[in-house]
């Protein structure tokens, strides 16, 4: 909720309506990071916070890269599953969108 909006962020009515649905999940999603498993949130956030590659954060936080991953899609479905976001792509903010996003 902190975080500064992004430079490419919208304007006009479709800004409007991402900021609105970003207030909406902010209290949501923060509740739902919360629950997740220690290692699942740690690469989570450095996705989502960080320019960091899954080699780079694989590296910092001295596991394989396949851990990255793992942990990353683990995350990314129950966040989902527990914001009832299955398969869609969610309009929120910033935060949200690397959070829950596919890549």
């Amino acid at each position: 909720a902190r975080l500064e909006r992004p430079a490419h962020a919208e304007g006009g009515l479709e800004g409007v309506t991402a900021r609105v649905d970003a207030e909406r999940l902010g209290g949501r999603l923060l509740e739902a990071v919360a629950t997740l498993a220690p290692g699942d949130r740690d690469v989570l956030l450095l996705i989502a916070w960080t320019d960091l590659s899954y080699v780079e954060i694989a590296e910092a936080l001295h596991v394989p890269v396949g851990t990255v991953r793992s942990r990353l899609n683990r995350a990314r479905s129950l966040l989902r599953e527990r914001l009832g976001r299955s398969g869609q792509s969610p309009d929120a903010d910033h935060f949200a969108l690397e959070v829950l996003a596919d890549g």
